[in-house]
């Protein structure tokens, strides 16, 4: 591929080479041999900004300070422009050598051969029992490993603990029949027992996806009869006043607005908002607890892989992954911007999540976590069960005829 960093950097070597044949003095890295020699150049394309964007800033530098071969050269480029900018670079052959991709994104980009198959190296590095099954599985395609999760995050239920004492419940809610018990028992005139995400977007399908995992179906089986269980059981809620009708507007932010001004006595959320509920409700006591279950522990994988683009500069594009995913290297990272570790032992070993009250929990739900897909069409599956469930919840059709529809589109759009 041509890229305007290997230009670059021919065009400098040519300069220098010239420089030195005239008796000039050749600009270089120095290497521990004490032999001058040029870092080849690793483009790195990412989209953390703020707290996120200084602690990979760092771990860039330390990474380069660290050896004499490479030179990691970041480029932040915003979330929302990231997909395209991969897509166009696809076209014009100008894309970095390595790239952030939010998860669900993953697989779409392997099956378009734009990134990189890691296994063979992954097989040789050894470590890929010490990752989670849900992250891991979302770099795969068709049983290959296109890339390695960097961070991760799920869902877990919030809930005022004033609240419950006040209702005389001891305990959070461990499965669905006791969540609708608990739900109805905390719904007064001024609040609602329960609030999620149900906006029609991919964090609408983000917070809906743990309860049809914990029915035991998936993505490609939305029309089956656990399916429709997961369907019904929330359309259920919002008809028992448990959950208000207007869920289908609401996104994690606005279920945070709700809970933290008293309007919600649960709500299922991320670890991102825990300083959200201290910051606007101080005051509160709260705790954290793992979503109430059906048939089995679900909730849904959210956070960032890595990927190398194919073909281009790959050594050192695995270098640099390989080295900023050992497990001191990530743990430095994660701790530093809040997200948990998609590796077994880094977890483990550290006390940061374990120690705390909230985070703790949310450690303990990663277990359960799996990926959105991986599939190549997930944006047009996701947009089929977001239509659905928001026909459900607005008692617009019937839950089970919304999931059987929903798996029928979503069949043919997986079989085109």
């Amino acid at each position: 591929m041509k890229k305007k960093a290997s230009i670059i950097l021919i065009a400098m070597m040519v300069v220098s080479l010239m420089l030195t044949a005239c008796g000039g003095t050749q600009n270089s890295t120095k290497s521990n041999t004490g032999k001058n020699e040029a870092k080849k150049q690793v483009t790195f394309w990412y989209y953390f900004g703020g707290n996120e964007e200084t602690a990979i800033k760092e771990a860039i530098q330390k990474y380069n300070s660290s050896q004499d071969q490479y030179e990691v050269l970041g480029q932040y480029v915003p979330f929302g422009d990231m997909k395209k900018r991969l897509s166009v670079g696809l076209m014009s052959e100008e894309l970095p050598d390595i790239v952030t991709i939010d998860n669900p994104d993953h697989a779409s980009f392997a099956a378009a051969g734009i990134f990189e198959d890691i296994t063979e190296r992954m097989n040789e590095w050894g470590q890929s029992d010490q990752y989670l099954e849900g992250p891991l599985e979302s770099a795969k395609y068709n049983g290959k490993l296109y890339g390695l999760p960097f961070t991760s995050n799920t869902l877990a239920l919030f809930y005022n603990t004033d609240m419950f004492k006040e209702a005389g419940i001891t305990e959070p809610p461990t499965t669905w029949n006791e969540l609708r018990e608990t739900a109805k028992k905390l719904t007064t005139s001024d609040r609602y027992g329960l609030g999620f995400a149900a906006v029609k977007s991919e964090e609408g399908a983000f917070d809906f996806l743990p309860w049809l995992l914990s029915t035991g179906a998936n993505y490609d089986s939305v029309d089956s009869p656990e399916a429709a269980r997961a369907f019904s059981f929330l359309t259920d809620l919002i008809k028992d006043g448990s959950v208000s009708k207007e869920v289908i507007n609401l996104a994690n932010g606005d279920t945070l607005k709700q809970f933290s001004s008293g309007k919600l006595a649960m709500m299922v959320n991320g670890p991102w908002n825990i300083a959200g509920v201290k910051t606007d409700a101080p005051d509160m006591n709260f705790a954290i607890a793992k979503l109430p279950s059906d048939k089995q522990e679900a909730s849904v994988l959210g956070g960032e892989n890595i990927a190398i683009i194919k073909g281009n500069n790959v050594d050192g594009a695995w270098d640099f992954l390989r080295w900023m995913s050992e497990a001191d290297q990530l743990e430095s990272f994660l701790v530093q911007t809040g997200y948990f570790s998609p590796r077994k032992d880094v977890a483990e070993k550290s006390d940061h999540w374990k120690s705390d009250e909230y985070l703790s929990v949310f450690l303990e739900q990663m277990q359960s976590a799996q990926p959105r897909g991986p599939h190549p069409k997930w944006p047009e599956i996701s947009s089929v069960i977001q239509e659905a469930y928001q026909k459900s919840f607005s008692l617009a059709m019937d839950p089970a005829d919304a999931a059987a529809e929903a798996g029928q589109k979503i069949k043919q759009i997986i079989e085109k």
